[in-house]
């Protein structure tokens, strides 16, 4: 096998213009990492994974909860529908503007379950919980934060 050519030595532009943009590159990875949102993602943190809960405090869990035709009421999780708790609590604020964004949801899980009874209502729960010492003391609340039913406008 014949070796393979040598590369020559990086000029001087060259290695400006790499230092140049290694600058440029750490410069925004900083800006965005203190001012950033979610939008600036990779170059700014996810809000949900730059900070954490304090362990003597609250924390929130969310879910969403079917109801079908024959009344049974059920939570659902990421592969039921294909939409992840993450996006459902990213958009917590849309679904309380919009209940009726709910269908979709009860539409997807309906798709991928053809068997089973028409979904009639959703809602979107959170259920705030206390730590002490990083575990539940048992003490939590339960709110809807959004409903839909297929009878809603």
């Amino acid at each position: 096998m014949p070796k393979a050519a040598a590369e020559p030595p990086l000029t001087r532009r060259g290695k400006l213009v790499r230092i140049a943009a290694t600058f440029a590159m750490t410069l925004a990875l900083m800006a965005t990492s203190l001012w950033g949102t979610d939008d600036f993602f990779p170059f700014a943190p996810f809000k949900m994974y730059s900070h954490a809960h304090d362990p003597d405090g609250w924390a929130n869990s969310t879910g969403l909860i079917l109801t079908d035709a024959t009344g049974r009421s059920f939570p659902i999780g990421d592969n039921d529908t294909g939409f992840r708790r993450a996006e459902l609590e990213g958009q917590l604020d849309r679904f309380r503007e919009d209940p009726g964004l709910l269908a979709l949801i009860a539409e997807a899980y309906e798709d991928a379950h053809p068997d089973s009874p028409e979904i009639v209502a959703a809602e979107v729960v959170v259920v705030r919980y206390e730590l002490k010492d990083g575990e539940r003391t048992g003490a939590e609340t339960v709110e809807v934060a959004a409903a839909w039913t297929e009878d809603s406008p």
